[in-house]
Order: C-alpha cells, then sequence, then structure tokens
C-alpha cells in the first residue's frame, strides 16, 4: 500500500527492478517518536555506503536549494554539521552503553 506522504518512484525504475539491474537500499521516515529506518547493507565495501551517503547528502543539498533559502552551499555546509553532531551524540551513547 503506498502512502499519501510516500515519494513516488524515479522514472524507469520499475522496469529495471524486474531486471534485478536495481535495489532498493533504504527506507526513511521520520515521525513524532523520531526516524524509522529500515536498510540493506547492498555493498561488499561499507566505503561504497559512504560515497553513496555523500552523493544523498549532494541531492539534499540541491533540494534545499530549490526549495528557496538556502543556497546549495549553505544547505550542504549544514547537512554536513548535522552529520558531524549526530555522529557525535551516537558516540556518546555508545560510550554509556559500554560496558564499566
Amino acid at each position: 500500500m503506498t502512502h499519501k506522504y510516500a515519494l513516488p518512484e524515479p522514472e524507469g525504475i520499475a522496469t529495471a527492478a524486474t531486471d534485478g539491474s536495481v535495489v532498493e537500499l533504504t527506507r526513511v521516515w521520520i515521525g513524532p517518536d523520531g526516524p524509522a529506518i529500515l536498510c540493506r547493507p547492498s555493498f561488499e565495501d561499507p566505503k561504497a555506503m559512504g560515497e553513496m551517503l555523500a552523493e544523498l547528502c549532494w541531492h539534499f543539498a540541491h533540494a534545499y536549494e530549490q526549495n528557496g533559502g538556502f543556497t546549495h552551499r549553505q544547505a550542504l555546509h549544514a547537512l554536513k554539521a548535522g552529520w558531524a553532531s549526530g555522529h557525535a551524540n551516537g558516540e556518546a551513547a555508545l560510550a554509556q552503553r559500554a560496558p564499566q
């Protein structure tokens, strides 16, 4: 079932998906309780996924620029700052869970 807030599938994906040449990597939703994330590690080398995440940031920066209020550079800078903050929060949470 398609949710009314779901993004449309990119053109040509449905056709390519039938022959196995494309694979969905992630679905991400944000709600009152925070993010809900499903992911599929589809690259043998995690570095390749990191490169994909960098490309995703570029696309988000472009989307923010298109919506107005940010240049691509400003949006990318803010995304990178959020990335660093999110990693710091994650590392702090991981340190608290570590056995003493």
